[in-house]
């Protein structure tokens, strides 16, 4: 399966160094809520294509299958939420049975931690549980059933095919589709591609 990821030189150096790139910790994004998110990704992982092949590996690494669309698949190389410093620019190349597909702009929802959908039943137990309190509760603050509703509809986001209202109406070719797996080698890599941000300015460079 062919996917686009951008990392951070330090995932390359590693790939180096070790023969192998992994995840220990999210390298973007690693605010307290989204944590939470990526620990139920890491678990939806082990439950569609197994345990990580590795000891040390706790969360997966992040691709693109589709940043916009079946015609337009590859993101661009100066998207604006990369850190200043290097990066790389990956196109890969990883065994259908090692990769997660998802929704990207489903996956909104456990980012927020939101249901994605029954909106109305479950949005209705939450206001009642905002009610009991006299206030609005964390998502930690909800009973395990209500908590085990909510992300249990976050499933959703694996169903590429589904076209429903309020969630995607659109085709899986016209969807921006992220990919998830475990590790990445050296023989999955296609192309490479050094960057390097200051500021607003992204630029292609030369790589030891």
């Amino acid at each position: 399966m062919r996917l686009w990821t951008i990392q951070g030189i330090e995932i390359y150096e590693q790939l180096v160094r070790e023969g192998v790139a992994y995840c220990t910790k999210p390298s973007w994004g690693d605010e307290e809520v989204f944590m939470y998110a990526y620990h139920w990704m890491t678990e939806q992982m082990r439950k569609r294509i197994g345990e990580p092949p590795i000891e040390g590996i706790e969360y997966p690494m992040w691709a693109w299958y589709q940043y916009d669309s079946a015609k337009k698949n590859k993101p661009p190389r100066n998207q604006n939420n990369v850190p200043e410093g290097l990066y790389v620019y990956m196109e890969i190349e990883i065994p259908e049975k090692d990769v997660v597909l998802s929704d990207f702009n489903s996956w909104l929802a456990p980012l927020n931690q939101a249901p994605l959908k029954n909106w109305k039943r479950i949005w209705k137990k939450i206001n009642l549980h905002d009610k009991i309190a006299g206030r609005s509760l964390d998502f930690m603050e909800y009973s395990q059933d209500l908590r085990h509703e909510i992300e249990e509809s976050w499933e959703t986001v694996f169903d590429l095919d589904l076209r429903e209202k309020g969630i995607s109406c659109k085709h899986k070719r016209n969807r921006s589709i992220q990919a998830t797996f475990w590790a990445l080698y050296p023989e999955n890599i296609v192309s490479v591609e050094f960057l390097e941000r200051k500021g607003d300015v992204i630029k292609p460079i030369k790589y030891k």
